[in-house]
């Protein structure tokens, strides 16, 4: 596979996932102890701007990205659902501006949150559990690399405030021992 090729999976894998990465606000503790988990996800909740800055790497060109994305639950309360959307065509990204989901969830059973990325564009997505330290929100998982092995790629959501979010996206072309960042944003919450 070309590099080009290359670059439009991970542009493609990596839009969504900043697409879910976005929106929420600090759990308080219930003070008689029956938080409930799925409580942490309400720091997606609501509308958020941000410019995705794409860094000038092997895998992919620099360019600015302005998105939205708009982060709800469902109406069953199972599910935070996030549309991620740019506001320009990005050319590696196609012909048309980038439109993703990013679906995050809590399972009861192994007691760990889970993220399900969708696109019309590419592969769905599924990604291990996502691992909340405080403020911090990450998880990694792989792509095609165009050859017979994986990329590594590691998305990091830091909630600096219930308002603003910074997300870094970095991949590891080997196994994890060095890593190059790709696209850095914050986003700012607009309601």
């Amino acid at each position: 596979m070309r590099l080009h090729g290359c670059a439009t999976i991970l542009m493609g894998s990596i839009m969504p996932v900043l697409a879910f990465g976005l929106m929420a606000s600090p759990v308080t503790p219930d003070p008689a102890g029956t938080t409930d988990p799925r409580d942490k996800m309400n720091i997606w909740e609501g509308r958020w701007k941000e410019v995705v800055e794409r860094k000038e790497t092997p895998y992919g060109h620099a360019a600015s990205v302005p998105s939205h994305i708009t982060c709800a639950w469902t109406a069953d309360r199972g599910y935070m659902v996030c549309e991620y959307l740019s506001e320009k065509v990005d050319a590696e990204e196609g012909s048309k501006p980038a439109d993703h989901l990013a679906i995050f969830t809590y399972d009861d059973k192994s007691k760990a949150y889970k993220h399900l990325g969708i696109s019309k564009d590419y592969k769905t997505l599924e990604e291990p559990n996502v691992i909340i330290e405080g403020n911090l929100w990450h998880y990694t998982y792989q792509i095609p690399n165009g050859k017979a092995g994986n990329f590594d790629l590691r998305d990091s959501y830091e909630f600096v405030t219930p308002e603003k979010r910074i997300t870094r996206i970095e991949l590891s072309a080997d196994g994890g021992q060095h890593w190059t960042l790709l696209s850095e944003s914050v986003g700012l919450k607009v309601h």
